[in-house]
Parts: structure tokens; sequence; C-alpha cells
């Protein structure tokens, strides 16, 4: 059986991607939705006369869900882990079942960030490549 250090060292490590992954993705969505909003004028003068603004618009639309989906996971994670401080019993079988409820929730939002990201994107790039 691994070591208590050992397993303390894996929970850090875990705790740091997550907190990773959550920056990575707010900063790339906050970017790629500021970007979009400074230089959509210089990329494409005239609004009135480009095609596909839906592309546009939807691509604001995933990043600022991203955003939100964001926060909101954080929310979760920071309420799952004050549930799990005041519920410490590893053993309980209705401990476990709820924990990995939690855990479903967070991983099911970080799978949406990821998503709406690569929606956002591709719906940018295909609003750029269809008015240059």
């Amino acid at each position: 059986m691994p070591d208590e250090e050992y397993i303390k060292q894996k929970y850090q490590a875990l705790s740091y991607g997550n907190e990773q992954f959550d920056k990575n993705v707010l900063f790339i969505a906050s970017g790629a939705l500021g970007i979009s909003f400074g230089f959509i004028e210089k990329l494409v003068p005239d609004l009135s006369t480009t095609q596909h603004k839906c592309y546009l618009i939807d691509s604001w639309y995933c990043f600022a869900g991203v955003i939100f989906i964001s926060l909101l996971a954080h929310f979760i994670s920071v309420m799952a882990n004050r549930w799990a401080i005041v519920n410490d019993k590893m053993e309980d079988k209705k401990y476990n079942k709820i924990s990995r409820r939690w855990n479903y929730l967070v991983r099911s939002f970080n799978i949406l960030m990821i998503v709406g990201l690569l929606v956002g994107i591709l719906l940018l790039i295909a609003f750029v490549n269809q008015n240059i």
C-alpha cells in the first residue's frame, strides 16, 4: 500500500493540474472573446456587408458560455470540497456515491468547456475565412 506522503503528492499534482486547466480555459475563452471584439473591425472593415455574421455572434456566445461554465464549475468544485471536508467518511458507501456525483458534475462541466472552446474557435475561424 502506498505511503501517505506519496498519496499526498498525487493529490497535490491533481489539484495543481485542475487549477491550471481552469486558468487556461478561462484565459483562452476570455482572450478569444476580447481579441475578436477588438480586432474584428480591423479584419473586417464593414460589418454591415459581411457574410455569415451568425458565425461571429455564435462564437461570442460560445466564449461567454465557456466563461460562465468555468465560473460555475469552480463554484461547484468549492462546494464539493467543503462537503468533503464536513463529511469525511471515506469508508461510507453513501459518502462515496455522493462524492462520485460531485466529480461527475465537475467533469461534465470541464468537457462542456472544452467543446465550447473548440466550437467557438471554429466558428470564429469560419467567420474570418468567409470575410477576408
